[in-house]
């Protein structure tokens, strides 16, 4: 379908538009912790991602959908933020989409969908956004080339992945290299995904409209509860062996215990507009 385009990134073909099981995988679960996690990191990414949205999202689009929507609040987000028509988020976890529940209105709706599975279930959409989705994917521009597909010509999709996270602080640092990284790649993924998709080849029949990379430091404090929280999750589930030497610096910095070096994020954000 895309193997001409993709070369040595080139992933899985598809059957009926739905790739196999072991091509994705989120790393973080869906219990009600990681629902508690994701509207931490929502709060912390917001300013970051609403400006992007109105840089680099269509005008007034009429129907905009959320990949990988969670418990909704990236879903709030891109309405509030594009001035959509309809907006509609895409989830396969039924937990996560009885969260979002609350969150839904007359023009903000949730779905039940496993997004790497296209077509997807409505549209064409004029934008479609993802943040912090591509890189749980083992094949990332495979799935991009079928989420244009349901762009209307003129559509974009926007998205949003790290590109660094930069920090002096040891205990961060650590379980940067020693947890996060490791454990995402051993799952097909790559958690910093950014440059990957910066040296990504378009798609045929779309132009990259936005391609930069925008920077934010929020307090140390929240950085770090987001990763204790993320280690505790991946404890649980029985992901890794308990670092309880990870787990006790991380707690120090969230409760203030400690002056704890910042911790800056740069995200890569891309636009591509589908022409044809």
């Amino acid at each position: 379908m895309v193997a001409g385009w993709l070369g040595s990134c080139a992933g899985p073909s598809t059957v009926g538009g739905r790739y196999p099981w072991w091509v994705a995988r989120y790393t973080y679960g869906d219990t009600s912790h990681a629902a508690e996690r994701l509207g931490v990191l929502a709060a912390a990414f917001e300013a970051s991602s609403r400006a992007f949205l109105r840089r680099a999202a269509p005008s007034g689009p009429a129907l905009a959908l959320d990949l990988g929507c969670g418990p909704g609040h990236t879903t709030v987000l891109v309405h509030e933020a594009t001035g959509a028509a309809r907006t509609i988020g895409l989830d396969r976890s039924s937990p996560f989409l009885d969260a979002a529940a609350a969150r839904s209105s007359d023009v903000v709706t949730f779905l039940a969908h496993d997004v790497l599975e296209t077509p997807l279930p409505v549209g064409p959409a004029d934008l479609i956004y993802a943040r912090l989705l591509t890189a749980h994917l083992a094949y990332p521009a495979t799935v991009i080339a079928g989420w244009i597909t349901g762009l209307t010509v003129g559509g974009r999709l926007l998205l949003d992945e790290p590109e660094e996270v930069l920090t002096d602080e040891p205990v961060i640092r650590t379980y940067l290299d020693e947890v996060a990284i490791p454990l995402v790649r051993s799952q097909g993924g790559d958690l910093l995904v950014g440059p990957t998709l910066h040296a990504m080849a378009d798609p045929p029949g779309t132009a990259r409209t936005h391609d930069e990379v925008a920077t934010f430091t929020p307090p140390v404090t929240v950085t770090a509860r987001i990763f204790s929280m993320n280690l505790d999750v991946v404890t649980t589930a029985g992901e890794i062996e308990p670092r309880p030497d990870l787990a006790e610096g991380l707690a120090a910095i969230v409760e203030g215990r400690v002056d704890a070096d910042p911790v800056t994020w740069r995200m890569r954000q891309i636009a591509l507009e589908r022409r044809t």
